[in-house]
């Protein structure tokens, strides 16, 4: 059975936006792209998920926004 990328977030209890961050960060497995619909397999899914240490699957938090500034002395 395939899941769609809003079924991924329900099963991991995250935000849409946040598969598209684990994506990224090569967290989940990648997708099959069939009709234009990015689909996952399950069992891959909970098999990645199973055998995943922890911090693959809860990326560390990336900092964004405009730097501060530093001084020098």
């Amino acid at each position: 059975m395939y899941l769609t990328k809003k079924e991924v977030a329900e099963v991991l209890r995250v935000s849409v936006r946040t598969i598209t961050t684990y994506m990224q960060q090569g967290a989940i497995p990648n997708p099959k792209k069939i009709g234009g619909i990015l689909l996952w397999e399950e069992v891959e899914l909970h098999r990645r998920i199973k055998h995943a240490s922890p911090s693959a699957v809860e990326p560390e938090r990336i900092k964004r926004g405009r730097p501060r500034k530093v001084r020098f002395a």
